[in-house]
Order: structure tokens, then sequence, then C-alpha cells
């Protein structure tokens, strides 16, 4: 095709035996023996067509993901963004399925996308070929469009002009400023909550490095290529510090592993002396001090029954207890991380609903009033004010991918970053800049066989480019189900044991996340949030009718689904306890008050489960089950979700220092025998395990760590 010539934006084109229908939205299948004879024609969204139309009249040349959001969704990113890869992946389905094996539409790696079918075009569409009056009309719409511009151009200029040529300036210089990410670190380990001393001189960071625990170092920014300082003890564990407002102390929490305790400490720089100012929670949990170095604010829990929450402790008293500032009756979140902004009027919330839905809320220092920012975000990794106390910066975990976010507190509006990995952002003292946390995780679904005459790791079920997990295997249907983000959404799919004849089941553009196989294999069970984003339901998937229904419950939060032994219930964790819900809508029903992590029913009344505060592997009796069995000692088996049962033993993760074993716990005899080695943070806290009895192999989720290092960034947005 000549590049030279204009093609309509409404133009009719064909792909082979495809017909491409603007006008109506529509995608005419044509029959191979006749062409004018229409076997099959299908309405798809407007967007998708225009996706496709553009990139059939820029055939053949590679058309970029952000040239494609800039016209088709007027440049905004953080609608374009997911939408453009859920529009290709549509238009794939259908013309892939027209034009046999021939792929329609290519990826083109770091570039963008390029058809791949040459499109015909009616010779009447192209402008060359118009005649005069139409010829004519399009010099009177260009010409117009023209007028139009110069008439707003010169209202701009005059507008400039009376605001000022010093305004212009500055705006000019906002607008062209490059995104610079600059590396602070590049240790071997892992680098995690980077803040800056108020001075602009020092960072001080989190890392494991090769020692035992965490510690906190802290790195000479005027001379960087000095090696960083260690500034607490290979027999403690710290990662998570704030600096003082005079710069001269950090505030941490800090683990004494020999005492199985965890302190709030003071450590004073000068002097390098440490005290202890209280318990905390953990060494990862967030702190914050406020502005006027008047007082904590950190995420506790005292053992009031509360759980964890915001607590604020005075720093003007010594003898002041801690105060808690989070909701104690009747909770629907939790509170997980916080931050003051620089003049000290308000502080940023970030709140967990559930276990897959987290917003933010900003609170009024003065009148404790708050605010809501978002609604229906993901996993967020956190927060940090500009300096200008009117925007937020976030971090946020969408369908496995992270990214940077400004949310503006008056007009809520979100703009990204677009800094694939930023996580834990936190702005520099009196700066436009901030330093980061480069992390990027991808998961995979592995399989591993057991008792092979010749021992080889894990490999990965499907060669694909996303990031998939959770898997659950059906017996009945010998297939497997997990969740992709295929689809730029975390949804439900299917494959055989060999990864092939893969199926997408939802499209919910929700998170759907934990899918669990009914028994007699024709439903699938899993969790996604309800409609306000404010919690998670029980979803049910009928595979034969591919109707989704959502099971009766008077809770805001459900923890990971099994199935009772007859597939007439669901068993999951409640607020109450370990509860049923029922597929014909009774209310559910509480059988036992412990916190259940994941349960399996492996016989008509045998339940084995995992507990949040207790380690160990459970059993409860179904008809008696106020009094369960410990059947692996806690000693033994710490494990929370990754683990599965067969009928001769358990199979189940093992953490140690450096390392990870895969074990196996037997029935009959009550030993435990290592069956896999694996590196440290090969198998996330958060995977899931499954047994293949058909070719006796394991399952389970795996992550790609990446070296995790400490960047700091300039970005127009941050101005």
């Amino acid at each position: 095709m000549n590049e030279l010539v204009e093609i309509r934006k409404e133009a009719v084109f064909r792909l082979n035996h495809c017909e491409v229908n603007p006008n109506d939205n529509s995608l005419s299948f044509l029959n191979a023996d006749n062409d004018e004879a229409k076997a099959e024609s299908v309405s798809v969204q407007p967007k998708f067509i225009e996706v496709l139309s553009y990139l059939a009249r820029h055939y053949p040349k590679v058309v970029t993901r952000e040239e494609l959001i800039e016209n088709i969704w007027d440049g905004n990113s953080y609608v374009g963004s997911k939408a453009l890869t859920n529009a290709i992946w549509h238009l794939r389905k259908h013309l892939n399925q027209s034009q046999s094996d021939e792929l329609a539409i290519e990826t083109v790696r770091k570039m963008g996308y390029r058809l791949l079918i040459e499109p015909c075009f009616n010779e009447a569409d192209l402008v060359d070929d118009l005649d005069l009056f139409q010829q004519a009309q399009l010099k009177i719409t260009q010409l117009t469009r023209l007028n139009l511009r110069l008439m707003l151009a010169g209202g701009v200029a005059l507008l400039i002009m009376v605001t000022g040529w010093g305004y212009h300036l500055y705006q000019d210089s906002i607008r062209y400023v490059p995104t610079l990410k600059k590396n602070l670190t590049t240790a071997a380990g892992s680098e995690l909550y980077p803040a800056v001393s108020p001075d602009g001189r020092w960072l001080v960071y989190g890392s494991r490095s090769n020692n035992k625990y965490s510690s906190l170092y802290l790195k000479d920014l005027h001379n960087p290529t000095k090696t960083p300082k260690r500034l607490t003890s290979t027999k403690t564990a710290e990662i998570r510090a704030v600096w003082s407002p005079d710069g001269a102390a950090l505030y941490y929490g800090s683990e004494h592993r020999g005492e199985d305790r965890c302190y709030l400490t003071k450590l004073n720089l000068d002097s390098n002396e440490a005290s202890k100012l209280g318990a905390c929670y953990s060494y990862s949990s967030a702190i914050d001090i406020a502005p006027d170095s008047s007082r904590l604010v950190y995420i506790w829990d005292a053992g009031e029954g509360y759980g964890s929450g915001l607590y604020e402790l005075p720093l003007t008293d010594e003898l002041a207890r801690p105060k808690r500032l989070s909701c104690t009756e009747n909770c629907s979140y939790r509170d997980r991380d916080l931050a003051f902004s620089p003049d000290g009027s308000w502080l940023a919330v970030a709140r967990r609903f559930g276990n897959i839905s987290e917003d933010i809320f900003i609170i009024n220092t003065k009148t404790a009033q708050e605010q809501r920012l978002s609604f229906g975000l993901e996993d967020i990794r956190g927060l940090s004010w500009h300096q200008d106390s009117q925007r937020l910066i976030f971090s946020t975990e969408n369908s496995g991918v992270r990214n940077g976010f400004i949310v503006g507190i008056d007009d809520k509006n979100i703009l990204p970053l677009d800094v694939e990995g930023l996580s834990y952002p936190r702005s520099i003292p009196n700066s436009d800049e901030l330093v980061y946390s480069n992390y990027m995780r991808d998961y995979q679904v592995a399989s591993f066989a057991l008792e092979q005459s010749i021992p080889t790791a894990t490999f990965p079920l499907l060669q694909v480019e996303y990031s998939y997990r959770n898997p659950d295997y059906s017996a009945v249907t010998q297939r497997i189900v997990y969740v992709s983000n295929e689809t730029g959404f975390n949804e439900i799919w299917t494959s055989d044991m060999d990864g092939k004849q893969r199926r997408q089941h939802t499209d919910l553009k929700r998170r759907v996340a934990y899918p669990s196989w009914s028994h007699d294999g024709s439903k699938v069970a899993f969790l996604a949030p309800d409609d306000k984003n404010e919690g998670n339901k029980i979803h049910v998937l009928d595979l034969k009718t591919a109707n989704i229904s959502i099971l009766a419950t008077p809770y805001l939060d459900h923890n990971r689904p099994s199935w009772g032994w007859n597939d007439d219930m669901v068993l999951a964790r409640s607020k109450d306890g370990i509860t049923e819900f029922y597929l014909d809508n009774r209310l559910p029903k509480v059988i036992n008050s412990f916190d259940m992590r994941l349960g399996k029913v492996i016989s008509e009344d045998k339940l084995v489960f995992t507990r949040l505060e207790e380690p160990g592997l459970w059993m409860l009796s179904l008809s008696d089950p106020l009094e369960p069995t410990e059947i692996i000692n806690g000693k033994d088996f710490g494990e929370g979700y990754n683990w599965v049962a067969t009928d001769k033993g358990i199979y189940f993760r093992q953490i140690h220092r450096g390392y990870q074993l895969i074990n196996f716990w037997r029935f009959n005899t009550g030993l435990i025998t290592p069956i896999l080695k694996l590196p440290s943070g090969s198998i996330p806290r958060s995977g899931a395990m499954t047994y293949i009895h058909n070719n006796n192999s394991l399952l389970m989720t795996l992550s790609q760590n990446y070296k995790r290092d400490v960047i700091k960034l300039q970005h127009k947005l941050l101005y």
C-alpha cells in the first residue's frame, strides 16, 4: 500500500475472508467458496474496530502503543493502556478463527503492534481517487480545521502574553522534563524501603544482602562510590526506617530473634546509640513521624483483640503509651500503610478490604475527617506525599504488574507515572524527585515430576510471556484451572495437563483469585471483589453453562475457597471462623471459630487445614468440628498455602535460611522426606500447590525474583 495515500477512517476493508466495517462496528466472515456470501457476522466494541482500522491504514508499519493510545483514547494512558491490551486480545480471538493458523496481529516486543495480513480497501476510499466534489469537501474540512487551530493558537498566544512570559517558560520547562532514572544501589542484595535524609545527603534502606537477617544500610549520596555502612546488628532484623525531621535520628522496628520480640527503636546517628521505645508488630511494618517531631504513627497489634492497626506514640512524653487510631469494632478493613504530608495537615492511609482490594484514604490531622482518594485498587506497595502536600504518590500492583501513580487530593484524578516495577516510593525532601525500590516479579505455574529415574528441576507448564499462578487440578476433567493476566486482567483460565488447549472462562476485569475445582469437575469456586471494591465474594463458575453465581453471605471478606465432599457447599474462612457457604442461597453456617488459612476436604467427614496464628497441619471431623487434631507438628510444618493432600500423604513447602524444600509427609509412617530443593523466594508465600495423579507430578506457583535496586526518579508529573 502506498504510504502517501490517505484512507478514510470509516473505510470498509477486507482481511482475507473477514470484512471489517467501521460504520456498524462489525466483523463479517465470508464464505471461502463465495466471497459475497457472509457465513457469520459479529459486532465488537467501537474501540476494537478503531484499533484494527488504525493498524490497517498504517500497514505494514509497526504502530507503537503510545501512538494507538494517543489517537484512539486521546492520550489517556491510565484508561488506554489496559483497554488496548484487551482490544488486541479480543481482535486476535476473532481474527485468528478465520485465518486458520495465521497470526493476524503481531506483538513487536518493546515497540508495538503490526498487522500481518495485508488489508484490501475499496478504490473509492482512497483520497487520491475521490471525485471533485469529495476533494472539495475534504479541502474545506482541512481548511476549517486549520483555521480553528490558528484561532486556538492565537488565543493561547494572547493568553500567554497576558499572563507573562515567565509563566510560559516555567510551563515549558515542566513539559519537557525527561523521565530519568538513576541507580543509587547496585549491590547483589534486595534493597527495599529507601528514604533520603532531610538534607538530601544520606540514603537509608533495608537489605538482606549476605547476612542472616535484614539490616539497615546508610549510603552517602555525595560519595556514591563509597561502600554503604551497615547501621544495625546481624543478630537483629530491620528493613524499614523513617528519618527524624532534623535528620539526627532514625526510627524503625527491630526484631530481636533471640528474644522473639520486636522493639520500636530510635537510633541516634551521632552517638550510634539505639534506644527501645516500646513493642512493635513487625520489622517491616509501616511507620512515619509527624513533621513537627511530636509523634510517631505506626502499624501495631497491641493484643487487645482488635488486630493490627494504626497506633500513635507521643514523643514529647517519655511515659506516654501508644493510642489506637484505627477502627476497633465491626471493622470492614485493615490499615496497612501510612504517610504524613510535609505540612502535617494530612495522614494518608492505605486500607485493605478483604484480601484482594485496597484503597487510599486521607485523614485531616486537625479535624480527623476522612476522604477517600481511590476506588478498586488491588495491592498498594508504598505511599509518599509530594512536597506540595497536595498530591500523593503511590505504587500499586495490578494483575501482577507494579507501577507508580500520582493523585491530587482535590480532583482525585489518578495519573500513571508509567514506571514499571516502581515500589515503595519516597519523595526526596525539598525536591521534585523521589527514590523507589525497583521490584519486578513474574509468576508461573511450574511442574515437577515425582519419583524420577533421572532427577530434574521444575519446568514451566506454559511457555508464555504473561504471569500465571494458583493452579488446581481436576482428576475428573483432567484439566488445570489457574489465574492468568494474559488479557491485562487476572482471569480464570484452564488447560490440559500439558499446558495446551488453553481456554479463558471469565471476563470480569476485576482481579479474580484462588480458583478451586469441585470434586465432580463441573464447577470452579474463586474469589473476586464485590461491586463496591470494599471486600470480596465467593463466585462459582459453572463450566457447562458458563454462568457465574455469587454465594449468599453477610461477610465482606472470605479466604481461599474449597469444596465440600458432595459439592453442595464451599468452605472458607470468614471473620467468625471456618464457614460453610451453600449453593442453594441458604445463609452460611459457622462450624468452628478457628482462623483457617486453607482447608481441603479429603473424605466425606475429614477436613485438613492450616491456621492463621498457629503453625502445624490440622484435621477436623465435619460431623464433630469442635476438636481439631494436629497431624503434623508446628515445628516441622509452618506453611500456610503451599501444600496439597494426596491419598498417601502431604506435600508441603518448608522454608530454610537461603533455600526452600518441598517435603513429603506420609500418613502411615508420619515420616518427612525432602523431595526438592529450591532457591530462597522461589515459591511465594501466597502461592498454591496441586497434585496430578495421572502422571505423578506436582504443580506449584513459582516466582522469578529480579534484583531490587534503589533508583532515583525524575518525572514531569512530579513537578
